[in-house]
């Protein structure tokens, strides 16, 4: 691997990967407080993170895996979930309480491994996990993620999950803003200060290589790619090959000529497939941080809700599955 890999527009990115010291005291002591705190954990996460740059390696807590990972201080996922134990909760417990020792698990869109490391640690030696982030510079922090906890059971891939094999262009975020899950599939470079030329994949036949005939879940987060995702999906959802998914959507922005929510919820639903929105209304999301075990089932609410919600999360049954309520 190179260096530097030239964008587009001609813009570098550090394809690099070095490996941070371990956690400071300072942080391991200030995450063993925040972790407890009942309230206002994420407005000292922020004073601490907001413009700082420093890395290190910190364990994650028990209940999203424990392992040893890549955190920034410039990326509030990392922040988040290290300092607070905590980010986005109700997908979070959706995964805990829907995994089991020997299942199968699908990140799509997995960035740094949050789901991919919790889902490792539910899932179990015996069962096998499968990360997709077609991100360079997210892939590497993956990457290392998987190998410094020595987890065998998962395979990350570089690569967009779309409708097509081919390669398609990426415009990567921008590293000064703190999401580092913000890249996204693009018709052309447009104003994108970064943009990389990646390898999709149908994730049909990603799967079908790997003799993966089920999928206990599949969890997606493809910034407005979810038809493209989907529509690589067709046979598989046909014939019932994913049991359960847990769907981010994106909605329509002003400009943009890809189908609205109501198509992408439609897709799913000609198959078959019963669907639910996540409860992720403020209110909800900051009870939930506060008790990140409880149960999944009190988050569920009517798909119409997704219709509503600023920030849709829904998560989808294939037909003959138990229903969640």
């Amino acid at each position: 691997m190179s260096l530097l890999e030239r964008g587009v527009h001609g813009q570098q990115a550090d394809l690099t990967y070095r490996e941070p010291a371990p956690a400071p005291l300072w942080a391991n002591a200030l995450a063993g407080v925040l972790r407890r705190m009942p309230a206002g954990k994420y407005r000292v996460i922020h004073h601490l993170c907001h413009g700082r740059n420093r890395e290190f390696v910190g364990r994650m807590p028990r209940d999203l895996g424990g392992y040893k990972v890549h955190c920034s201080l410039r990326d509030h996922i990392a922040c988040s979930a290290f300092f607070a134990g905590c980010y986005e909760a109700q997908e979070s417990a959706f995964v805990r309480g829907w995994l089991r020792p020997g299942m199968s698990f699908v990140d799509t869109g997995a960035n740094w491994g949050l789901f991919s490391l919790l889902a490792a640690s539910l899932v179990g030696p015996s069962g096998r996990v499968i990360s997709l982030e077609p991100d360079p510079r997210v892939f590497l922090k993956l990457k290392s993620n998987i190998e410094r906890n020595q987890l065998k059971q998962v395979e990350p891939i570089r690569v967009a999950a779309a409708d097509r094999e081919a390669e398609v262009l990426l415009a990567g975020h921008d590293g000064v803003n703190q999401n580092s899950g913000m890249s996204r599939l693009v018709e052309s470079g447009g104003a994108s200060p970064l943009t990389f030329a990646v390898r999709s994949r149908r994730l049909d036949s990603l799967l079908d290589e790997r003799g993966m005939d089920t999928i206990d879940l599949l969890k997606m987060d493809v910034e407005g790619a979810e038809h493209m995702a989907l529509a690589g999906m067709e046979d598989g959802l046909k014939r019932l090959r994913y049991r359960c998914i847990l769907l981010e959507l994106h909605p329509l922005h002003p400009g943009e000529t890809r189908p609205a929510l109501r198509e992408i919820t439609g897709i799913l639903l000609a198959k078959g497939y019963k669907g639910w929105a996540l409860d992720f209304s403020f209110a909800t999301t900051t009870r939930a941080s506060h008790d990140p075990l409880r149960d999944f089932r009190t988050y569920l609410r009517p798909l119409e809700h997704t219709f509503s919600d600023p920030w849709p999360h829904t998560v989808w049954l294939a037909p003959g599955q138990p229903d969640l309520i």
